[in-house]
């Protein structure tokens, strides 16, 4: 459903579904909040024909009036996916790429878009989907006394850099799907920074991990950067691919839009925490929690960003 031309100070859409390509543009004052969501049963199968009087929404603990619902079904996707490819995955790199062909196979369609990063001391960008050729992608590292001041895995810079680059400008659902340890060596942005540049983005990021060479498994800041983006992770294990692409489809091609109106806004409080519930006891709400004001240059606009105030629910990985 289009955001009518007709409604007053409309604000667009940072982080969230997009309507239509020709959707208003951010205005000074705030007259509609719009919320994407999942809803799924059991936190598998997604919940189709709910009507607006199923959904509650509250605005830091406030109700709030649901001024519309609508779905934004089959939406065109775009989705990066970041092969780990560091010393310390060297021996799955072959299964790695397997994986991300296969993805890439069964969940894009003729109107998506995809691109795949490899992540090595230097970030590279494949040429095209036959993941054959490669071109020097993002940011490069600085170089010191001929070297690479990064280490030889720098994700957080790889997940910056497309969300900046590939993800920012792009139009409908966004995803970036790492295949990675989850262990940073040597990036000049944080996991926050990351996290933060993918939120502005509106890109939800995922991961399937995979046991580190030296064995480790435990990777918190993927947990936290994946957290503050509002996706989840997978277990690297044989014959989950078909649970991987369901959750995928679900949180990226059955979404509900919910709108409401807030009571008022505060300048300078950047950010406001929404949360988003279903009268039934046997669903789930994948949502994002917060709506922020973000003042670009010259004007005062505000939007949404994606984070997450998670409750957990059988079946989620974080």
């Amino acid at each position: 459903m289009p955001v009518s031309a007709r409604l007053p100070f409309v604000a667009g859409l940072l982080a969230c579904a997009v309507f239509s390509q020709n959707e208003a543009p951010f205005r000074s004052q705030l007259d509609l909040v719009v919320i994407p969501c999942s809803v799924v049963e059991a936190a598998v199968s997604p919940v189709h024909g709910l009507a607006r009087e199923d959904f509650q929404v509250f605005d830091t603990n406030v109700p709030r009036v649901i001024s519309y619902l609508s779905r934004d079904d089959d939406q065109p996707v775009t989705l990066g996916i970041i092969i780990d490819e560091s010393d310390s995955q060297d021996s799955l790199v072959n299964e790695h790429r397997r994986t991300a062909l296969e993805l890439l196979h069964r969940i894009i369609r003729p109107t998506d878009s995809a691109f795949v990063i490899s992540v090595r001391e230097d970030i590279r960008l494949y040429r095209d989907l036959t993941l054959t050729q490669m071109e020097s992608f993002g940011e490069p590292c600085p170089k010191g006394q001929g070297h690479s001041m990064c280490g030889d895995s720098p994700l957080w810079n790889a997940v910056y850099d497309a969300a900046r680059l590939k993800l920012r400008d792009a139009i409908g659902n966004k995803a970036l799907l790492l295949l990675t340890d989850g262990f940073d060596t040597g990036s000049t942005r944080t996991w926050s920074q990351a996290a933060g540049t993918a939120q502005m983005a509106g890109t939800v990021v995922y991961a399937i991990q995979y046991r580190s060479s030296s064995g480790s498994s435990y990777a918190p800041d993927l947990y936290r950067l994946i957290a503050e983006t509002a996706g989840t992770w997978f277990p690297a294990k044989a014959g989950e691919l078909d649970s991987i692409v369901g959750r995928l489809e679900t949180d990226l091609r059955r979404r509900y839009v919910i709108g409401f109106r807030p009571e008022r806004v505060t300048l300078g409080k950047l950010r406001h925490e929404v949360r988003v519930e279903v009268r039934r006891p046997d669903y789930y709400v994948r949502d994002r929690k917060a709506y922020f004001e973000v003042p670009p240059p010259g004007k005062y606009s505000i939007g949404l960003v994606r984070t997450e105030r998670r409750r957990e629910s059988p079946g989620e990985s974080l």
